[in-house]
């Protein structure tokens, strides 16, 4: 699967029919107040894991609702990283608090894959696929950002996405 693969007609539009409502509200918002690593600030950075764990539970027969709702909320704290190991451990905690807030729905699984997106920094396992996907795109991103490669992904994102 290529870059243009992963931009599909059919997947911009259910995922973003899927996530739009989340996108909107104002905690998810505020995450574009604050950079993530690099490039990228922390909205991006959390739709562009959502989108490509989507993405990829889609084309694999997985809980795709799953992946991009985790996906999006999984960084879902409102302070400045300061890259310590005490806010490896902490901060999926922190999120997945917040998520429960703002999801009334969040199921077991999502709450998980937020849990355990820093494994094995963090200290929650992966109890799903989607969570070890979500996981392994989180470390993906978090790269393309590292070597100044998530703007471009970024915007392509943002393109077809729209007003997100």
């Amino acid at each position: 699967m290529g870059l243009k693969d992963l931009f599909n007609k059919e997947d911009k539009r259910q995922f973003a029919e899927l996530i739009r409502p989340y996108c909107m509200t104002e905690p998810v918002q505020r995450l574009r107040q604050f950079p993530h690593h690099k490039k990228i600030n922390r909205y991006d950075h959390a739709l562009l894991v959502s989108y490509i764990s989507f993405t990829l539970a889609r084309r694999w027969c997985w809980d795709a609702q799953a992946a991009a709702r985790a996906g999006l909320l999984h960084d879902l704290f409102f302070t400045e990283c300061d890259n310590t190991w005490k806010l490896c451990m902490t901060h999926p905690e922190t999120a997945a608090e917040n998520a429960g807030r703002l999801v009334k729905d969040l199921s077991s699984k999502e709450r998980n894959i937020i849990l355990s997106h820093m494994w094995p920094a963090g200290r929650h396992l992966p109890r799903s696929r989607e969570a070890w996907l979500v996981d392994m795109v989180d470390n993906f991103v978090t790269i393309l950002d590292m070597t100044d490669r998530s703007p471009k992904w970024s915007c392509k994102l943002n393109a077809v996405m729209g007003a997100l």
